[in-house]
């Protein structure tokens, strides 16, 4: 009786892992149906890992030709930078703007491009203000070095003025103690001339 209420037990149990495995692999497949699914980016559009670096260099481009003031010129060097930058990925001005059209389509995958490029151009804002620092530091610590080195420069000049004058201020102490002497001894012979003579 305890075996086949054993084996009943077992029999039970494997129906229901098999209805669990069941339900796993369909709903597996399921997942699978749906990524799969996926429309992907067609062949003469560009990649979007390639477009973001794409897009990166035009818009940088933008930026120093918006610092133009002439309009003819900054139209010959926008003409000049874009024509270097498809150059650059290998494209043309027709696959660029129908690869833009087709993203404007689709701004999902544009969002996630520009959102790519605003991370790139922080960090690369980041390292320049790091760069910025530095030479702000070094340009500061080259400022107090010289003047350091300044007043070192005035310092030593002063010295010999200084050492000079004390040469002088010495000089003149001497004189001057020369001259006491000279006087004291002029006074001890003038005190022996007029003091009687000791016979």
């Amino acid at each position: 009786m305890r075996k086949i209420n054993n084996l009943a037990a077992i029999k039970a149990t494997n129906s229901v892992l098999n209805l669990r495995m069941r339900r796993l692999i369909s709903v597996l497949t399921a997942v699978i149906m749906l990524c799969g699914c996926k429309p992907k980016i067609p062949k003469d559009i560009i990649e979007p890992e390639k477009m973001q670096k794409i897009l990166y260099d035009i818009h940088v481009a933008d930026g120093y030709i918006s610092t133009i003031l002439q309009p003819d010129s900054s139209k010959k060097v926008a003409a000049a930078y874009y024509k270097g930058i498809y150059e650059k990925f290998g494209i043309d001005s027709a696959q660029y703007n129908k690869s833009m059209n087709y993203y404007y389509a689709n701004p999902k995958d544009l969002d996630k491009i520009y959102k790519n490029i605003s991370k790139t151009l922080e960090s690369q804002k980041k390292t320049l203000e790091k760069v910025d620092s530095l030479q702000k530091a070094k340009i500061e610590k080259a400022r107090i070095d010289k003047e350091k080195l300044k007043k070192a420069k005035d310092s030593l000049a002063k010295v010999p003025a200084k050492l000079k004058q004390e040469k002088i201020d010495k000089e003149k102490a001497e004189k001057e103690k020369l001259k006491k002497t000279k006087d004291s001894l002029r006074k001890i012979q003038v005190g022996l001339k007029r003091a009687p003579a000791v016979k």
